[in-house]
């Protein structure tokens, strides 16, 4: 048995059982044991590669974008913000992009900031200009900001809820007879104050995070109180939507539930549903959302993998494989998603037919 699995053991053997929450919050964001902890998670050695692992054009096309409307969203200096960055990849490649650009603009970046829990991470984090490593987002100044979260939702720790007749149980973590993990739902129904969707029929399963609700509702202040734009891109509920999504990746492998927690990748997909309603409700300006396939599509990714196949006529295989994960239906095209929430006084030139 691993440490971390004592560690959860002892937690549901003092308690009788333990939240999906608690469960992914120890599986994951341990200090000493967690998932997060592991130098090679990322990559293809790990256990998932990201739109920027496997393409720098990925955040060369989002500096574009951000460059064309710099006029709109950056009235002023302004700060970045970027939720779980992991190795700091898509920052480098945004930033290289605007100071090779636009040198006016990138000027006008005044801190870089980085919301990050894991330690392994931090140390490829500092090792950017300006940058600041912050556990609360309020640390950051008052300021216009662009905030960027990149497959950043679906790592935060949730609880599911089903709905049983009127009520909702929560769905837990116990013990069987064999000591082994299993799911079981509450005995009585939840009480807590959730934001459960109205029109739910039975067996509908509610995934939610309250600190993600407290995230959003933060950003979306301080997005209203003093602009810039927030752009989120990740996995997204489709028809999927009602029931469990929660993932269990090891090696690039669907692995069963409670496989070897500490080395195994745990997510679920967002529901941007929830976040758009959210944002409206915040008085915010919503685009999307739209695919990514769209989005990148927008931003000329065709005309640059062309222009990088003819500077490189060796690498036109591997480039163009690149340009397939990043926008085909059969990989990340479609079954990532994008937002684009910003000031109502705001106006993005791009995709602002797309809303």
């Amino acid at each position: 048995m691993t440490e971390i699995e004592k560690i959860i053991k002892k937690n549901i053997k003092s308690n009788g059982t333990i939240s999906i929450e608690e469960y992914m919050t120890i599986a994951l964001y341990h200090p000493k044991y967690g998932y997060y902890t592991k130098s090679n998670i990322i990559g293809k050695q790990g256990d998932f590669i990201t739109s920027p692992e496997i393409s720098q054009v990925f955040g060369e096309l989002i500096a574009t974008w951000l460059i064309f409307n710099s006029s709109n969203f950056f009235k002023y200096n302004f700060n970045f913000l970027e939720l779980g960055p992991g190795r700091a990849i898509l920052i480098q490649d945004i930033l290289r992009t605007i100071k090779s650009l636009n040198t006016k603009l990138y000027n006008k970046i005044q801190h870089i900031y980085f919301l990050e829990k894991s330690k392994t991470l931090k140390s490829y984090q500092r090792k950017i200009k300006k940058s600041k490593i912050i556990l609360d987002i309020n640390e950051i100044e008052k300021k216009e900001t662009f905030i960027l979260a990149n497959e950043f939702f679906d790592a935060i720790p949730i609880n599911q809820y089903i709905k049983i007749g009127k009520f909702w149980h929560e769905r837990r973590v116990y013990l069987d007879d064999s000591n082994k993990f299993s799911f079981v739902l509450s005995k009585s129904p939840v009480t807590k104050k959730i934001p459960f969707p109205s029109t739910a029929k039975e067996g509908f399963v509610f995934e939610y995070s309250n600190y993600t609700k407290l995230l959003l509702s933060q950003i979306f202040e301080k997005i209203n109180n003093y602009g810039g734009v927030f752009l989120i891109i990740d996995y997204a509920k489709s028809f999927d939507y009602g029931k469990n999504t929660l993932s269990f990746i090891y090696k690039h492998t669907h692995v069963n539930p409670f496989y070897c927690p500490g080395s195994t990748d745990i997510s679920y997909r967002p529901d941007f549903n929830f976040i758009q309603s959210l944002a409206i409700q915040a008085n915010c300006k919503v685009l999307g959302p739209f695919s990514q396939n769209l989005f990148l599509t927008k931003l000329g990714i065709e005309i640059r993998f062309e222009k990088l196949i003819k500077s490189n006529p060796n690498l036109s295989s591997s480039l163009l494989a690149s340009k397939r994960r990043l926008i085909d239906k059969e990989y990340m095209g479609d079954i990532f998603k994008i937002l684009i929430i910003t000031n109502k006084n705001n106006k993005d030139f791009i995709f602002e037919n797309y809303a």
